[in-house]
C-alpha cells in the first residue's frame, strides 16, 4: 500500500448511521468476488436477503456482534462482521463464536487489512472468552484457504451454501483460540 494511503486509513466500529454504506460496500465487495458465479435472479435474491439494510441494521444493533469498517479517506472499503456462531459446527464448545465476514474492496485487496480484521476478529473472541472461532470459505477461494491454513485454521466439515437457487460447496473451518 502507497504510504499516503497508509495515512489515510481509518479503523473503527461501525455505527447505525453506516448501514447504508456497509450495505453498499457489502453488496459490491460479494459481488465483486462472486458475482461471475450466479445467475442475476439468484444473485438478487441473496444480496436482498443477506445484504440488505435490514440485516446490517440489526447487526449494529447487537451488542454481540462485532462490525468494524476500515475507511479511506473517509469512505468505507472493508468490513469484518463477527458474531456468536450461526454456521452448522458439529459439537461446537460453548460459548464458540463465528468469524462470519472480511471483506476488502478490490483497490485495496492484498494491502494487509483483511489481516489486521483476523486479528481484531480473533481478539475479540479471546476477550469473550471464546474457546474457538469458526468461519465458512468457499471451496473455490483458493487464496483465503490459504491465508486461513497458514494462520493455523482447520478444515472440519463441509455443507451447502445457499445463494438464491444456486447451492456452493462450503467449508466450514476452525481456529482453537
Amino acid at each position: 500500500m502507497k504510504a499516503d494511503t497508509m495515512q489515510n486509513l481509518a479503523f473503527r466500529d461501525a455505527v447505525a448511521e453506516d448501514v447504508a454504506s456497509l450495505t453498499a460496500l457489502a453488496r459490491k465487495t460479494f459481488t465483486d468476488k462472486f458475482g461471475h458465479l450466479y445467475n442475476p435472479e439468484d444473485l438478487a435474491a441473496f444480496l436482498e436477503e443477506s445484504h440488505s439494510p435490514d440485516v446490517y441494521r440489526g447487526w449494529l444493533a447487537d451488542p454481540e456482534v462485532l462490525v468494524r469498517v476500515c475507511e479511506v479517506d473517509g469512505e468505507m472499503k472493508a468490513y469484518l462482521l463477527c458474531s456468536p456462531l450461526s454456521l452448522p459446527a458439529e459439537d461446537p464448545e460453548p460459548g464458540a463464536v463465528e468469524l462470519k465476514r472480511v471483506y476488502v474492496d478490490s483497490s485495496l485487496q492484498g494491502q494487509g487489512i483483511g489481516s489486521r480484521f483476523i486479528d481484531e476478529a480473533l481478539a475479540w473472541a479471546r476477550a469473550r472468552g471464546a474457546p474457538e472461532i469458526y468461519l465458512s470459505v468457499y471451496s473455490d477461494n483458493l487464496d483465503a484457504q490459504r491465508l486461513y491454513a497458514r494462520l493455523g485454521w482447520e478444515k472440519v466439515a463441509e455443507f451447502l451454501f445457499p445463494v438464491g437457487r444456486h447451492r456452493d460447496l462450503e467449508y466450514l473451518l476452525r481456529l482453537k483460540l
